[in-house]
């Protein structure tokens, strides 16, 4: 993809995000996509999803540098923030952070959120949602905790901020939306299955099976009528 088509995507996926409703009601956050075989990404320059467009993404580097652009300081303390994703995650192509209200306030509950739900399974996050403890907003403190996260969970798309919101990530900034959505969807029907008893987490040896079965069928290809 070039810059332009990069852009683009980023900005119709954030839009997806408000669509559905997988944001706070600021609509609040920011989106960045990798340019391929760099070391730099685009990332939305201002803190609402609200009327983006293209000029709304500033090009820096993984060490914050500011290489392309104009990005307000809102955005700018949370540079390394995404940079830590790419870094310790190579196959990220984007990452996308909101303040989506289900899986933040598992957040402000300072609670990882289990893999309960078959869609976290089928969409690679059969380790669930780790917590990555509080730090200010995009320190070096959160960044370390954002890492430490990350590192003990490895088959995630996603880590929860501790009193702050989540961070999700994929190949390209569709697959970090749906991350996102994904994660919020998981979030919510585990709040509401607390008055049921709570929410079972799906046994390991049929996370396994799950995936599997999923990868059977996506072998096989769409079945077509002779």
């Amino acid at each position: 993809m070039n810059h332009s088509a990069l852009r683009q995507a980023v900005i119709d996926s954030a839009n997806l995000l408000v669509r559905v409703g997988a944001i706070s009601m600021s609509h609040h956050g920011n989106f960045s996509v990798r340019v391929p075989n760099t070391d730099t990404i685009l990332l939305t320059a201002t803190s609402s999803f609200d009327n983006l467009n293209p000029e709304n993404l500033a090009l820096l580097d993984l060490e914050g540098k500011l290489v392309e652009g104009e990005i307000n300081p809102t955005n700018a303390e949370i540079v390394h923030m995404h940079a830590i994703v790419y870094k310790e995650r190579p196959e990220t192509g984007a990452v996308v952070h909101t303040h989506s209200t289900y899986a933040t306030s598992f957040a402000l509950a300072s609670r990882s959120l289990g893999c309960s739900y078959e869609a976290l399974v089928r969409s690679d996050m059969t380790d669930g949602i780790p917590l990555a403890k509080y730090g200010p907003r995009g320190s070096a403190e959160s960044v370390a905790n954002i890492a430490k996260a990350l590192h003990v969970t490895k088959n995630t798309k996603a880590v929860l901020l501790e009193n702050h919101g989540v961070l999700a990530f994929g190949a390209d900034p569709a697959a970090a939306a749906r991350a996102n959505l994904i994660v919020e969807e998981a979030a919510q029907m585990a709040i509401l299955a607390e008055v049921l008893g709570g929410a079972k987490n799906i046994p390991p040896e049929l996370l396994k099976a799950t995936v599997g079965r999923r990868d059977e069928f996506a072998r096989a290809g769409t079945q077509k009528a002779r």
